[in-house]
């Protein structure tokens, strides 16, 4: 990529109380190999409470690189997201989450993907999982470690993906455009927890999708997943909230019938009594690491099929502000 085509984009990073991880995440996007006069860093602070907005101030006063702090007072990351794509200057967006560090080539080979294809809206990056010296349990398995953000298809080759369901959105770019068509993303994460937005992505992809808009891998655009290894009762609830917004997104997908819940009550029902067995299962054998992984499954069915009953009874403003969203797509 020569340095006439060199795409302009926003970076855009949400943040709430991670001040401590911020100044080596600004210092690696300040140092990209890519025109300064191109691209933007858009810090979004969600709500942080401890020192965000003094850490990304100093570097606003102390670096030359072009950086931006913004405020967004409603709690939830999809707010944020949406908040830094209206803040952006740039026809481009990209996102990255505040606990990964990447490379200085990262946002060059991220948006190479656009390159791949005309109708490419939206470029996924990989995700690898940086543990940090912290000691892996042994019941974390394959399943496991997809919930800690690990993110990758086969081949080390950039390519365009065949109707995918799912992207990263910690390591992601898009279009503007495609954002704006689309109309963002929801905001699911005002219901109940934060881990019912973590399904939003495929609703936005697949909007994307039925406009055309195409989606591509990029394996070179890598940023290293700083986390956290939850308990499994923290992996357990993200699971289910998980199944929650799964359930929420087949309603605005699929449409809602009396047959519908029956029938996916009883798929998901089913499921998560098979998981649950095959958990016990391998747990008496010993297993700790596939049993912990039938029982995310069946953490996530579980939390599918109660969304979906509780959408044909007791959730009536959920299920209003579901029905508002579809009358808004047709």
């Amino acid at each position: 990529m020569n340095k006439t085509a060199f795409p302009p984009v926003s970076i855009i990073v949400c943040t709430r109380n991670r001040a401590a991880l911020l100044p080596r995440m600004i210092e690696q996007l300040c140092a990209q190999n890519y025109p300064q006069e191109t691209f933007e860093i858009i810090i979004v602070d969600n709500c942080s409470t401890d020192e965000t907005p003094e850490v990304v101030q100093r570097f606003v006063r102390e670096l030359s690189c072009p950086l931006r702090y913004v405020r967004e007072d409603r709690s939830g990351v999809t707010f944020a997201r949406n908040r830094g794509a209206k803040e952006a200057r740039y026809p481009n967006l990209a996102y990255l989450d505040d606990d990964c560090t990447v490379g200085e080539n990262w946002l060059v080979q991220l948006v190479s993907g656009f390159e791949l294809d005309e109708q490419v809206a939206v470029v996924a990056g990989r995700v690898d999982i940086a543990y940090d010296e912290q000691k892996i349990p042994p019941w974390l398995g394959p399943v496991s470690k997809r919930w800690l953000a690990e993110f990758n298809f086969p081949g080390s080759q950039p390519r365009l993906l065949d109707n995918p369901t799912y992207v990263c959105e910690g390591n992601m770019a898009i279009s503007k455009k495609a954002w704006e068509s689309v109309g963002g993303f929801l905001g699911m994460d005002q219901f109940s927890s934060p881990h019912v937005a973590s399904q939003e992505i495929v609703y936005l992809l697949e909007k994307i999708k039925r406009r055309g808009g195409k989606v591509a891998f990029v394996p070179g655009a890598i940023a290293d997943h700083h986390t956290i290894i939850p308990t499994r009762k923290q992996l357990l609830t993200r699971a289910y909230f998980h199944g929650v917004s799964s359930g929420i997104l087949n309603y605005l997908l699929k449409g809602f019938s009396l047959l519908f819940v029956i029938f996916r009550v009883a798929i998901n029902g089913v499921a998560t009594f098979v998981f649950l067995f095959l958990s016990f299962i391998f747990f008496f054998a010993f297993d700790r690491a596939t049993s912990m992984d039938f029982l995310l499954r069946a953490a996530m069915r579980f939390g599918r099929a109660l969304s979906e009953l509780h959408l044909a009874g007791s959730w009536r403003s959920v299920r209003a502000w579901v029905l508002a969203q579809r009358s808004q797509q047709d």
